[in-house]
């Protein structure tokens, strides 16, 4: 007889509640461990990690990389397998790992985000065009999201191949499988369960995907990017699609950051779509993203059948 999950009963708003409250609580716990570890391995008082705002020394992005590593494992990663065994009884079957894919469907969830590059660039672009009425508000959020900038660009800088593996397993492998457990696996999940309408909830969770990373001049992008997430999470039905297309994502830009490092670089990755190359080129980047779309969407009809209200999925 299956074991039973010990929080099975709860209803959707509940495991919600629930669920936020022990990622912010696992969040905090594991920043401070992740800052006291650092601090040890690499030398540094705890304060003196808590106050620099630079990122010229090389040690302490190393114990920046650390606590972020940390922090995406321990608020993300282990939390969501530990969702699934409260809410399912098992570790796996909550996030459908065991869904079949298919090779072809996988790969063409990689051109569809290769494709798609320029369109979310010009999405970027107009979402920096944005003024916010409170000139102060809109100079502060700016602060913010160059801050987040001169971090990524810190994070990324590196000329060795073990640099740039370290950073595809931080940026691409270990925040893409961490983000979409919680994120298209838990919340679109319990949103679809609330709400009753799956694509509500998949709105409702790229909002929440794209405000969670506090920068407001990069929301528009993000979103677009948790909307395209969804959908692929509601139709593959199984979180190996969300997963794959968030690392190639954000592995792109691993990459280029790399190869900027090394002068090896242009602005190319950055600017397709953008007022350089004018417009027109992510018009063509939304119609191949669709095209790809469309011939993975066929592709996946296959393996699964759905409601259309509720996103449950039966195995022909």
């Amino acid at each position: 007889m299956p074991k039973k999950a010990l929080l099975a009963g709860l209803r959707p708003a509940e495991k919600f509640l629930f669920s936020v409250v022990i990622l912010f609580i696992l969040l905090l716990v594991f920043q401070f461990l992740g800052v006291f570890l650092a601090a040890w391995i690499y030398d540094f008082r705890v304060s003196e990690l808590l106050a620099m705002d630079t990122y010229e020394d090389a040690s302490y992005v190393a114990a920046s990389k650390l606590i972020q590593i940390l922090s995406s494992l321990g608020s993300f990663v282990l939390p969501a397998f530990l969702f699934s065994y409260l809410f399912e009884g098992d570790l796996f079957s909550y996030y459908k790992f065991r869904n079949p894919t298919g090779m072809a469907p996988m790969l063409l969830v990689i051109l569809m985000m290769v494709s798609v590059i320029p369109f979310i660039n010009y999405m970027a672009e107009i979402n920096m065009k944005m003024e916010l009425p409170i000139k102060a508000l809109d100079q502060m959020l700016r602060t913010l999201e160059n801050a987040a900038e001169e971090m990524m660009v810190a994070f990324t800088a590196t000329k060795s191949i073990g640099g740039l593996l370290v950073n595809l397993l931080m940026i691409g492998v270990i925040a893409a499988v961490g983000e979409e457990l919680i994120f298209r696996g838990l919340i679109q999940r319990l949103m679809t369960d609330m709400i009753k309408n799956v694509h509500v909830a998949i709105l409702v969770t790229a909002l929440l995907f794209s405000a969670f990373h506090f920068q407001f001049f990069s929301f528009l992008p993000r979103f677009v990017l948790g909307i395209i997430l969804g959908y692929l999470m509601y139709r593959g039905q199984s979180i190996w699609y969300p997963i794959l297309a968030h690392f190639v994502n954000n592995a792109m830009g691993v990459v280029y950051y790399y190869f900027n490092s090394r002068g090896r670089a242009d602005d190319m990755l950055e600017e397709i779509g953008t007022s350089t190359l004018i417009p027109v080129a992510a018009v063509i980047s939304l119609t191949l993203f669709l095209f790809f779309g469309l011939i993975w969407y066929y592709q996946t009809e296959r393996f699964t059948t759905r409601s259309p209200q509720s996103g449950r999925t039966e195995k022909e």
